[in-house]
């Protein structure tokens, strides 16, 4: 007699073979620090944020300053509203003065100590933060897909080039320096030669390709190309004039993007899909690539330059969150676990996870998050729904052989879980399922957690059949607080 651990994890490895032990699915799920396993965070309406539509075509980018004030950004193409998010519901859907991000390409934010800019693949817009005034930044800046505040300047790439011929999509373009919290003039001067040391541009040339993608890392200039990733630092001061002259190159690294908004930047370090369709995380110094497991699924993904990534940080949990808007897929990285997949459960049926945009808040530390319904709300582990509808969470393993091709009696499967509190009288059920070759899984056994206190409920299932290898599949769609915590199996190596 033998007993071992049936390891639902959230490991998912689609592009690897199952038939050898890759685990095959595991869709809306996280796992803590123990191996515990829970339903991702669920959708709920923000604190102090009135839960409505605040645009019916949807929201493009959300961002919160450092202050607390939220504002939002609507979809409709070219022509996108930008609102002052509070919780009286008479605010919504009222957007600020002059307000309309130019442009079709994803909300990108820059915040200074007076301003908010903002990109869209146009014309650069401001929101002044002491006025929730809004209108275009002054003067002639790129028309940028990013932007990004460094050393008092605001720069941007150039997403279009046929407005000035001036430049190509190699360039980055600066502003001139704003004068600390007294004025934000100086960020609105881009005519180059106005002042010494004011506004300029410098080029990404160490491999000539088009910049997707400014970011900023502390004291350091990420810019993104088609080929290659390359860093600037800024230049000393001019003389006797204590303004930096501009930035200098400083490390260069054959590492392309596939994905201009899958840059998501953790720490010191960024994480994005390269040129070769690869997840890795680099800080440009070296690099790891961390989407093994899914390659094939990723591969198989028609349109990937659509490819957005977030980060969400509540309690225990620290994961990436990467999207590809046409394809409706949306996949989670938790370093030292692994992928899972993250929908949503609508009649009965998969539907693509509803959230367009994140940011977390800098005040609450919150996940606030808008959705291609128009509203504003919070990703939460307390929510174990989406505001209402049930997260149907699924894992499987891979097949498990139990180390020999002869076959095994299995005795027993104990399944060990922590729930909630429920005041029904009837408890909550799971179900797990097998199957021992590729094809249908077999009828699911339900798991009744019990009902009222019966919150650490340890389930025994006998005597479940003979098997050379087999896959195992875990579900659970209701709406209490669930941690699947264990399951081993008791089994037999029958004799040949």
């Amino acid at each position: 007699m033998a007993q071992a651990e049936i390891n639902f994890s959230n490991r998912q490895a689609t592009g690897q073979q199952e038939l050898a032990g890759a685990p095959a699915v595991a869709v809306n799920i996280i796992v803590d620090d123990t191996g515990a396993i829970r339903r991702r965070p669920g959708l709920q309406a923000a604190p102090g944020i009135f839960n409505g539509i605040i645009d019916p075509t949807g929201l493009s980018g959300i961002y919160q300053t450092v202050d607390g004030k939220v504002y939002a950004i609507g979809n409709t193409p070219g022509y996108r509203n930008i609102y002052r998010v509070t919780g009286i519901a008479t605010q919504l859907g009222v957007p600020l003065s002059d307000a309309t991000l130019s442009g079709t390409l994803r909300p990108v934010f820059a915040e200074t100590q007076l301003l908010l800019a903002i990109a869209g693949g146009d014309k650069l817009q401001k929101v002044v933060l002491s006025a929730d005034a809004s209108s275009r930044v002054l003067d002639e800046p790129p028309y940028a897909s990013h932007v990004a505040a460094n050393s008092s300047r605001l720069l941007g790439n150039i997403a279009n080039v046929n407005y000035n011929n001036t430049f190509d999509k190699s360039v980055v373009r600066f502003s001139g320096i704003a004068n600390g919290n007294s004025s934000f003039a100086g960020m609105e001067v881009w005519t180059e030669g106005v002042v010494i040391g004011g506004a300029g541009h410098f080029s990404a040339e160490a491999n000539p390709d088009p910049v997707l993608a400014v970011y900023e890392n502390t004291n350091e200039v990420f810019c993104f190309g088609t080929k290659s990733v390359q860093v600037f630092v800024p230049d000393p001061f001019v003389s006797n004039t204590g303004i930096p002259a501009g930035w200098s190159p400083t490390v260069t690294k054959e590492l392309g993007c596939a994905a201009p908004y899958s840059v998501v930047k953790v720490n010191q370090q960024f994480f994005w899909l390269d040129e070769l369709r690869r997840f890795v995380v680099s800080d440009a110094r070296s690099e790891q690539v961390i989407g093994d497991p899914i390659q094939k699924t990723i591969d198989d993904i028609a349109v990937v330059s659509d490819c957005y990534g977030f980060r969400v940080s509540a309690g225990p949990l620290d994961c990436l969150v990467y999207k590809f808007e046409q394809d409706g897929r949306c996949f989670s990285f938790q370093k030292g676990s692994g992928w899972s997949e993250w929908l949503s459960w609508k009649n009965g049926n998969w539907a693509p996870f509803p959230v367009t945009c994140e940011v977390i808040s800098p005040t609450t530390s919150d996940n606030l998050v808008g959705d291609s319904f128009g509203r504003v709300g919070r990703l939460s582990l307390d929510a174990h729904t989406d505001y209402g509808e049930p997260i149907n969470a699924r894992v499987e393993t891979g097949y498990i052989d139990r180390g020999t091709d002869e076959k095994k009696h299995c005795r027993c499967v104990r399944v060990t879980m922590r729930r909630g509190q429920t005041t029904s009288s009837v408890g909550p059920v799971a179900y797990i399922s097998w199957r021992d070759q590729p094809g249908p899984y077999g009828p699911p056994l339900a798991i009744n957690l019990g009902a009222q206190g019966d919150t650490h409920p340890v389930v025994e299932l006998r005597s479940l059949g003979a098997y050379r290898r087999r896959q195992w599949r875990f579900e659970f769609s209701g709406t209490e607080p669930l941690e699947l915590v264990k399951v081993t199996e008791e089994f037999e190596v029958l004799s040949s």
